[in-house]
């Protein structure tokens, strides 16, 4: 639940009154968002789940002010997002421009909204993370890389979302593949020298019980919404469900 400055609302109001010429001339006003939402998403970007220090993090507008002004003051339209994924850049080592700027593609063009109240009228082709089950069309090889759950033969719109939205969110940046691919190795260490004791836990050992549960509550720890790439970590685990401790610490986090 995003809270609000205090006498937000009413400036926010006056703002929209002042028209859409005035509305870069109150960037103040969701700029003053910026501490909540990073208190709602526990400082990690909204689209890519990482902390990023060193950036210029934004209070980006999922529907772009510019061809939105009448959201702009909308807090349900406010997301934290980091440099990589709000701006446009380009990434050096893969040559790939990504970023999602001011772009805001519709599977159906002609349904493009004029009006707050038509905007119930577009299917956005961007995956909204408000959405609970819009991020799980993003899947992940081993590698740590974004690929689409589904293929376009199975679901072409949803396809295409998540092609789309892993080239305009710049999920595919070689400096998130590789936060990926480190975490993945790790969880793959501590998974397998878990799965080693888990037979010893039988005899009672103290020792070999001792280091099970501190490697699971390791394991819990990665996984909780707190923590960097939560929900790539839960993807890594739940590959190992197999081993039967496993589903029960995926059971524990839903």
């Amino acid at each position: 639940m995003l809270e609000l400055p205090e006498g937000w609302e009413e400036r926010a109001q006056a703002a929209r009154d002042a028209g859409p010429s005035e509305v870069n001339n109150n960037a103040s006003l969701w700029q003053e968002c910026k501490p909540c939402l990073k208190k709602i998403s526990y400082d990690k970007c909204f689209y890519c789940e990482v902390k990023q220090i060193r950036s210029d993090n934004a209070v980006d507008h999922f529907r772009p002010k510019k061809h939105y002004p009448w959201s702009a003051f909308d807090p349900l339209n406010f997301r934290f997002a980091c440099t990589y994924c709000n701006s446009r850049r380009k990434d050096i080592e893969n040559g790939r421009t990504g970023g999602k700027g001011d772009y805001f593609p519709l599977l159906i063009e002609e349904n493009r909204a004029t009006c707050c109240e038509e905007e119930c009228n577009e299917a956005p082709v961007l995956l909204d993370p408000y959405k609970s089950d819009e991020p799980s069309l993003i899947d992940f090889t081993d590698d740590g890389r974004p690929i689409p759950t589904f293929t376009s033969d199975q679901h072409a719109n949803r396809h295409r979302r998540a092609v789309e939205s892993i080239r305009l969110y710049h999920l595919d940046h070689q400096d998130l593949v590789d936060k990926r691919l480190t975490l993945a190795a790790e969880i793959t260490s501590i998974v397998e020298t878990t799965n080693r004791l888990f037979p010893k836990t039988e005899a009672g050992d103290p020792d070999v019980d001792s280091a099970f549960k501190e490697n699971v509550r390791l394991l819990g720890k990665m996984m909780l919404p707190n923590a960097e790439l939560s929900s790539f970590a839960r993807r890594m685990l739940d590959g190992y469900r197999h081993y039967v401790w496993v589903p029960g610490i995926l059971r524990t986090l839903s």
